[in-house]
């Protein structure tokens, strides 16, 4: 198992370094205070993940950049080897696999507790997203329009706007989310 803190801090501070942004101006563009992106660059933060999604946002890149762990290129993926991020709403997210410039996209596994909800920023200008429902019953929300997905079904929707995920039961909702990037 590794942890993500370290890494998420170093590919931060190079994404930034490699855009010549200062912490002041990576704070403006993203809406996170100078104050949490240096203590993320230096390993001290375990960020949200609507802060590292904000920060993507502010950087214009994927959110896998940031968590990018520099893997070869054939990967086997085993769900209880990795640290998964767990937000403060309960949600836990587990990159399954990171952003590729070559394919354009990142894949997640995503748990939501009982009557959780979770509002996601808008992503990178012209993504799409593509969640797939394992288990449960999850509500999608762009706007004013809410999708009920039960388990087996599917929803696309261009995700450089905010949505909100929301598990409106009494029980687990499981999904996978892929993100892509145009």
């Amino acid at each position: 198992m590794y942890d993500l803190t370290p890494i998420i801090g170093e590919n931060l501070a190079k994404l930034r370094r490699k855009k010549r942004l200062s912490l002041d101006k990576l704070s403006e563009l993203s809406g996170i205070s100078k104050a949490m992106i240096g203590q993320i660059e230096r390993g001290e933060s375990n960020p949200t993940v609507n802060t590292l999604w904000k920060i993507a946002s502010g950087l214009r890149v994927s959110f896998g950049k940031l968590i990018d762990t520099n893997q070869p290129a054939t990967e086997l993926v085993r769900l209880n080897d990795i640290t998964p991020i767990i937000d403060t709403d309960g949600m836990t997210l587990v990159p399954l696999f990171s952003f590729d410039n070559d394919k354009g996209f990142e894949i997640f596994s995503v748990t939501m507790p009982p009557h959780s909800v979770h509002e996601a920023a808008g992503h990178v200008g012209g993504s799409e997203e593509y969640v797939l429902s394992f288990e449960g019953n999850l509500e999608v929300t762009m706007e004013t329009e809410t999708y009920t997905l039960a388990a087996g079904d599917a929803i696309r929707f261009k995700a450089d706007q905010t949505h909100t995920y929301r598990n409106p039961s009494d029980k687990i909702v499981k999904f996978q989310t892929i993100i892509y990037y145009s």
